[in-house]
């Protein structure tokens, strides 16, 4: 969002800008509350989430991302709950000073607009996997996407069951599975990709495989 934004521009933001500290467990925001401004993920990992009969994880946003943005711009209320899922540290930018650079940083404008545009392909793609495809696809497809061969799971086996539409019980029982079928290893929350390539076989299997 912010990379080609002149280093200037960027100082007058980051003289605007308010750190925060969240330790785990703690509430960022509230569905209903205001933002501040953009919140930008220093280091840590927050879950924005849906609380009805059971929590639903929308997303995770880690370091160097950011949330807010629809929120701020619309001049709405936040839609979702926010909290921190590890030790968090947030930069809040504030509304004034970014609304002023989006109307003279054409530049600045066009990748907030592409930034909100992706998450808004993110939300469609997690919509299209939750009806189209199985769990054991959903983790399939989840697991080959940690990028590395062997990967820290960013976040509580129940946090990532909810992200994926799944129970922990669920999520448990596929990790066993892959297990067995010399797909992965898994010690505490490292995932250790085995077969790439059967992994991806099992993230397009076709929906009579489903779980």
């Amino acid at each position: 969002m912010f990379g080609g934004t002149p280093r200037a521009q960027l100082a007058v933001l980051a003289r605007h800008a308010e750190a925060r500290h969240f330790p785990p467990g703690s509430v960022v925001a509230r569905r209903g509350e205001r933002l501040p401004g953009l919140m930008v993920v220093r280091y840590g990992l927050v879950k924005l989430t849906l609380k009805g009969e059971a929590e639903r994880v929308l997303r995770l946003a880690g370091a160097g991302e950011t949330f807010g943005e629809a929120a701020l711009f619309l001049d709405q209320p936040l839609p979702v709950d926010v909290t921190a899922v590890a030790d968090t540290a947030l930069l809040v930018v504030p509304g004034v000073a970014l609304l002023a650079l989006f109307d003279s940083d054409a530049r600045f404008a066009r990748g907030l607009l592409a930034s909100v545009c992706h998450r808004l392909q993110a939300l469609v793609a997690d919509f299209e996997a939750a009806t189209a495809h199985g769990a054991r696809e959903r983790l399939a497809a989840y697991l080959g996407s940690l990028g590395a061969d062997t990967a820290c799971l960013p976040a509580p086996k129940s946090v990532i069951a909810s992200r994926l539409g799944m129970t922990k019980e669920t999520l448990s029982r596929l990790l066993r599975a892959f297990i067995d079928e010399g797909l992965i290893a898994v010690a505490n929350r490292e995932v250790r990709l085995l077969d790439r390539a059967r992994l991806a076989d099992a993230a397009r299997a076709s929906a009579s495989s489903r779980a």
